[in-house]
């Protein structure tokens, strides 16, 4: 009851108050001009709605003693909120350049694994093996916090989606590990009730200020609790959108031809004629099946 007091409760009242202050003063959303043509009506509606999740969880965290957890909510919504700061102060799409987003990234990446200190050794899913990766870990895990945010990020395009793959994700992750991640659960409270909010038709997007916390957040956990390897099978989607997008970049630079209609992949299930709806609960579906595969192979 104390996590829910803490987490679900604040957000879910507080949204409305939130949603009509960014309306008055027109901190909309800016629709990229290479996104699908369905989405022009969303131009406008108010965005950077994970800054409340992303405070409430932070606090949630910090309170009940998991502060590595909440110092990477509050990073990671940090480099978010000045990318969708600067996108509602251009009046565009474009905020921080990639360059600028990604060195952010790694940068408060590397200070969460210097803290954590973690274990060098990787643990193999399903066996007792483990791989010992010396100082190459630090290399790794860095890459993993940092790319799994850019991963939630680049889930983040239809309504509902990027918070429901978290939570199918995120809910079965944590009952593995039990209480050691219990910021996910603190997350996931928060998360529940902007989804009141997201579900489509949206009356808030979450923006960057969310999106980037929501991979960050399983990274940190995974590096916390040495599951690093097990954490791809929980964010088995967010993997996925990610792989779409460099496989499209990169067949398109060197044989000039799309693999897909358009990506990250869920767009192009879009043009292929699928709802939004359908396309977020397949998702979600499958991600959540992926992960209760996961659960399941890890304790028989």
């Amino acid at each position: 009851m104390k996590y829910f007091v803490l987490t679900f409760l604040p957000c879910v009242l507080l949204y409305p108050f939130l949603i009509k202050l960014f309306r008055k003063y027109h901190i909309g959303q800016f629709i990229r001009e290479e996104g699908p043509d369905l989405h022009g009506y969303k131009t406008g509606t108010p965005t950077m709605g994970g800054i409340l999740f992303a405070f409430f969880g932070a606090l949630s965290c910090f309170v009940f003693g998991y502060t590595i957890d909440a110092l990477a909510i509050a990073l990671f919504a940090f480099i978010g909120f000045l990318d969708d700061l600067l996108s509602v102060l251009r009046k565009k799409s474009l905020g921080l350049r990639a360059w600028q987003k990604l060195s952010l990234q790694l940068l408060f990446a590397s200070i969460l694994v210097f803290l954590i200190k973690p274990d060098t050794k990787l643990q193999i899913p399903f066996t007792h093996g483990e791989l010992d990766l010396g100082k190459f870990y630090w290399v790794f895990a860095v890459l993993l916090i940092a790319g799994l945010s850019n991963a939630s990020n680049l889930t983040d395009g239809l309504d509902g989606l990027a918070a429901s793959v978290f939570l199918t994700g995120a809910i079965p992750y944590w009952f593995l590990l039990g209480k050691s991640a219990d910021s996910l659960i603190l997350l996931s409270l928060c998360l529940m009730a902007f989804l009141f909010y997201n579900i489509k038709p949206a009356k808030i997007f979450m923006g960057d200020t969310g999106s980037l916390v929501l991979g960050a957040l399983m990274g940190t956990v995974a590096v916390r609790t040495s599951t690093e390897l097990l954490a791809l099978l929980f964010t088995s989607v967010f993997i996925v959108e990610t792989l779409s997008v460099m496989i499209q970049v990169s067949s398109y630079k060197l044989f000039k031809r799309r693999v897909f209609k358009m990506s990250p992949i869920h767009h192009h299930f879009e043009l292929l004629g699928w709802k939004e709806e359908r396309i977020v609960q397949v998702f979600s579906l499958t991600n959540l099946l992926v992960s209760m595969l996961a659960v399941l192979g890890e304790i028989s």
